[in-house]
């Protein structure tokens, strides 16, 4: 080593180690190692966000709900009332907390469709035996979702619509609904042009190890693209209950991609 603190070469062996630079970076890539993520690329950092949001003007504006007040989903809650995405229980409370069941995700979905550029179908199958007394827009949703292939059934004829969402099963929904969507100027931070060409670089939570392996891509595409996010630094808990705060905060960030 030289008195600078840089490793020296002998003049006479500098071709060795090139050699031997190249003989290595042959190896790692004969054996499958992952190469080192595109320049740019932040490692446990969301790569691809929005340049823009969604929620700007007359869409933060309050829509009289009171119980999301000073809430970290107040402005999304509002956005979303904005927009008729989502709506109170009652003219004054949204019920934050509550968790989401399969019908009302389907709904929020089909009503965010026109907001987001995706074309639903007119006239879907309606081949699901569990609606039971389904609203006729419940109904359709449902249908125009499954037909889609953005919330499939649980089997051949069964929607399963009062189960909760879960926190995998959300990310599963936004991915394949933004990879539908017609994308905004400002979308995946302007790097890339579609959905399927985000990249996770880095592994960010390591509980998401026995979801299917759709709901693992979808899960850190949707981290990337800064749609959904851990419950901690290395957490996502996959298998938590989505809340009605926690989707109208997701799918307001899904929106600003559009």
């Amino acid at each position: 080593m030289s008195s600078s603190g840089v490793w020296s070469v002998p003049r006479g062996r500098s071709w060795l180690v090139v050699a031997g630079v190249l003989g290595l970076v042959a190896s790692l890539l004969a054996v499958g190692v992952v190469p080192p993520p595109p320049a740019g690329a932040v490692a446990g950092e969301a790569d691809n966000e929005a340049l823009f949001s969604a929620c700007v003007g007359p869409a933060l504006e309050s829509q009289g709900l009171v119980d999301i007040e000073g809430s970290f989903a107040e402005d999304a809650v509002n956005c979303m009332a904005h927009f008729n995405v989502t709506r109170g229980r009652t003219e004054t409370l949204y019920d934050p907390g509550a968790p989401v069941l399969r019908w009302q995700m389907a709904l929020f979905l089909s009503r965010a469709a026109p907001t987001a550029g995706v074309t639903l179908p007119a006239t879907p199958a309606d081949d699901f035996t569990d609606l039971g007394d389904a609203s006729d827009d419940t109904r359709a949703a449902i249908n125009q979702m499954a037909a889609l292939d953005i919330m499939p059934g649980f089997s051949g004829s069964t929607f399963a619509p009062n189960v909760n969402v879960t926190r995998a099963q959300m990310a599963s929904m936004l991915d394949a609904f933004l990879g539908r969507a017609a994308l905004g100027a400002g979308a995946l931070g302007g790097g890339v042009d579609e959905l399927g060409d985000v990249s996770p670089d880095d592994e960010v939570f390591g509980d998401i190890g026995q979801v299917t392996r759709g709901e693992y891509a979808a899960i850190r595409r949707m981290f990337e693209a800064g749609v959904a996010q851990g419950t901690s630094d290395d957490a996502f808990n996959p298998g938590g209950l989505v809340t009605r705060a926690q989707m109208a905060v997701f799918i307001t960030r899904m929106l600003a991609h559009t």
